[in-house]
């Protein structure tokens, strides 16, 4: 099933980049993936056997969550969909809000955590075993930090942070905690990356040489006054959404970018709103050991009819993979393409939530780790040096 192709990858995740990677075959992973849709989803990945002694145990995972907004409400819904609360328990809510803190609070309903201002009074409670960060990115580091210092384990959302002096304070503070962190990478856990990733690494283009890739969309929000139109404080465009796909570039090829050249700005959406200093678009060059390069752009005042998410690799002559959108993968080979077949669509947060569940219980390292969340934030923040300064940068400049 699809945790099977999930616990295979999560196996790697604490390899150094470059270790010879033991690859899923195209029918075994259908096969394993399949069989998702006719399994019942065990809360927090525990086998049913476990179930019934859940509770003599005292086996709840205890949760608090930092940030309850638009993502951070979103990942409280499906933490709630997805795990069974004899096994999981909500024990406090903390925002600076207090409709967002009440509103967090209403959905745990019988739970009735405690509804927290201050993040540090959160972090001082005995009955919490890990955290939900899920507050602006700029303050990322900050909570973290602060959740692996206070001994609890740390999902935090994506990126590590709008700076590479953040992402190093984020990924030191792991390493010495000794605790589980995870980064909310999603795409780790969704069939379609997990199928990209899987053939790529499988030899379906031979030896890859050129990648293009785009994100073309519209209709993002414009209300004044966010933070995530500065983008000091959210990173820029390329920090704050195609960190994404920087992850699953990282991922596949298995390596971090050795330098980056790029272009972009403020190009039709000027004042938009007022005040706005993030991008609304630009092309970025990467260039990856083993002569291997990357082409991405990104806007996001496409047309409709003209948008969409792909990811193309160009390997030996006449091989090519394609992703387009996140379910419609397919390879080509002498000119014949060929659909890979993929299960069922499942919501990749909540696996990534019930994987997390299980990373701690199993004493496991997450798919979605630190280096993962270090090396795609880190790619991000090389673009958008590469652009802001109009110049070509070296991986060494903000792998700090």
């Amino acid at each position: 099933m699809l945790s099977q192709v999930i616990d295979s990858q999560q196996k790697k995740a604490g390899a150094p980049m470059g270790t010879p990677k033991k690859t899923v075959s195209r029918r075994k992973f259908i096969k394993k993936s399949s069989l998702l849709s006719s399994v019942p989803v065990i809360a927090a990945g525990l086998p049913a056997s476990s179930l019934a002694n859940v509770q003599d145990a005292n086996e709840f995972l205890r949760l608090g969550w930092i940030g309850v907004g638009g993502r951070g409400t979103s990942l409280l819904d499906r933490a709630l969909r997805s795990v069974s609360v004899s096994t999981l328990k909500v024990n406090a809510i903390c925002d600076i809000d207090p409709k967002a803190r009440a509103r967090g609070i209403r959905m745990c309903g019988a739970m009735k955590p405690a509804g927290i201002h201050d993040y540090k009074e959160l972090l001082a409670r005995k009955d919490i075993d890990a955290v939900f960060v899920a507050t602006p990115i700029y303050l990322h580091p900050e909570h973290a930090v602060a959740v692996l210092e206070s001994g609890k384990h740390c999902y935090c959302e994506k990126p590590l942070g709008p700076t590479p002096e953040g992402v190093k304070k984020v990924y030191d503070a792991v390493k010495k905690s000794g605790k589980k962190f995870q980064i909310g990478f999603q795409w780790r856990y969704h069939s379609g990356f997990l199928g990209f990733v899987d053939q790529l690494q499988g030899g379906a283009v031979g030896k890859t040489s050129f990648i293009n890739s785009a994100r073309h969309v519209g209709g993002y929000p414009e209300k004044e006054g966010s933070w995530y139109m500065d983008r000091k404080l959210s990173g820029d465009l390329i920090v704050e959404q195609a960190v994404h796909e920087m992850n699953v570039f990282c991922w596949a090829l298995d390596a971090h970018p050795l330098r980056a050249a790029g272009f972009g700005g403020i190009n039709a959406l000027e004042g938009r709103p007022k005040g706005r200093s993030m991008m609304d678009s630009y092309g970025v060059t990467y260039e990856f050991p083993g002569n291997i390069r990357l082409n991405y752009t990104h806007v996001i005042y496409a047309a409709s009819g003209f948008g969409g998410l792909y990811m193309t690799v160009f390997g030996d002559a006449g091989k090519a993979l394609e992703l387009e959108g996140t379910v419609n993968l397919s390879v080509t080979k002498d000119g014949k393409k060929t659909k890979v077949d993929l299960p069922p669509l499942k919501d990749s947060t909540e696996l990534a939530i019930q994987s997390f569940a299980r990373s701690i219980r199993e004493d496991k390292e997450p798919l979605a780790n630190v280096d993962a969340g270090r090396h795609a934030t880190l790619m991000s923040l090389l673009g958008r040096t590469a652009i802001h300064e109009k110049r070509v940068v070296e991986w060494k400049e903000v792998a700090l």
